[in-house]
């Protein structure tokens, strides 16, 4: 039976700074918000921040890369689909994916950047992006064949640009039904509104949103837009409600597991893992209920640390 795992979304260089009080209140980003910027404006906000900011951790990230990152430390086979840039940023991105297959990675251009800001005494965070070479992803760079005779699962995260957005939507279409699928929609995809993610949505087995991408793809409270989402033709939807857990629904009922209490450093990616650790128990045959809580304490674990600082450790079960 095929057994690789595929991500396929942006892939960024992550800097995370920590932004005192003062200087937070005259920049124009909230807490939990995602912004995106041109190459110039991202060049402008790092000089102000590596001004008055401290640089707490340089890492690979992106929301595909980090589940693959981590499914792969759990053992899993995994592949990323995406782009890099042929620069030293791109080198280093695909350091950071460690042993995740990056034979099918296109280096060209300008590699993306985001730039994680820790606000004052928010334990939240703004991300601001750059996406440069990822948003110029293409259907024609996907070895389709490939893909389609050895995927096992494929995980689909959000660009902020269109062709990428339509290659996922073309291959979604193209896999086989015993390939199961994934989708995080994030802030990007939620944005462009349930219509548009009609052919995601319709393949999906699983889809991690937040509550907030709920409400805002749905325009309805996020119980009920998860209850749209799930009429839309996934098996079931997994709803992160931050300290509260996880809200998950499906066709026979639902349930919330509620998350521990952790000393929270840093939320980064807790989603991620989150879906990292979920997808990992499913592959090996847990309930539904039970992969939830596999993906609850592998993110419950994540955010005690600074970026991948925390994730699952090579070999950990």
């Amino acid at each position: 039976m095929p057994g690789l795992i595929y991500g396929f979304g942006a892939l960024n260089v992550d800097l995370i700074f920590q932004v005192p009080g003062d200087t937070a209140k005259d920049l124009p980003y909230r807490p939990g918000c995602e912004y995106v910027k041109d190459p110039f404006k991202a060049a402008e906000l790092l000089d102000v921040i590596k001004e008055q900011g401290i640089l707490r951790a340089r890492h690979g990230g992106g929301s595909a890369a980090n589940v693959v990152v981590a499914l792969s430390r759990l053992g899993f086979p995994c592949v990323f689909l995406g782009r890099v840039g042929e620069d030293a940023e791109g080198d280093f991105l695909l350091e950071t994916l460690e042993k995740v297959d990056k034979g099918d990675i296109i280096k060209c251009g300008k590699s993306g950047l985001c730039i994680t800001l820790l606000l004052g005494d928010s334990r939240d965070r703004s991300l601001i992006i750059c996406p440069n070479t990822n948003d110029e992803m293409e259907y024609k760079d996907l070895p389709i064949q490939k893909i389609k005779e050895e995927a096992r699962w494929v995980h689909f995260t959000s660009f902020h640009g269109d062709k990428p957005f339509e290659a996922q939507c073309r291959l979604i279409e193209q896999l086989p039904p015993r390939v199961k699928t994934s989708l995080d929609p994030g802030i990007f995809y939620a944005r462009r509104g349930l219509d548009s993610l009609k052919p995601l949505l319709h393949r999906a087995s699983y889809v991690f949103p937040e509550e907030n991408e709920v409400e805002l793809l749905t325009g309805l409270s996020w119980r009920e837009g998860c209850r749209k989402l799930l009429e839309m033709g996934p098996e079931a939807v997994l709803c992160t409600l931050g300290e509260e857990g996880v809200f998950c629904l499906h066709a026979s009922g639902e349930f919330i597991i509620p998350a521990p209490k952790v000393s929270v450093v840093d939320t980064t990616g807790a989603g991620d893992v989150f879906a990292a650790g979920f997808i990992a128990a499913r592959l090996k045959g847990c309930s539904l209920e039970d992969s939830v809580k596999s993906g609850i304490f592998w993110a419950s674990r994540s955010v005690t640390g600074m970026g991948r600082d925390k994730y699952p450790s090579p070999g950990d079960e």
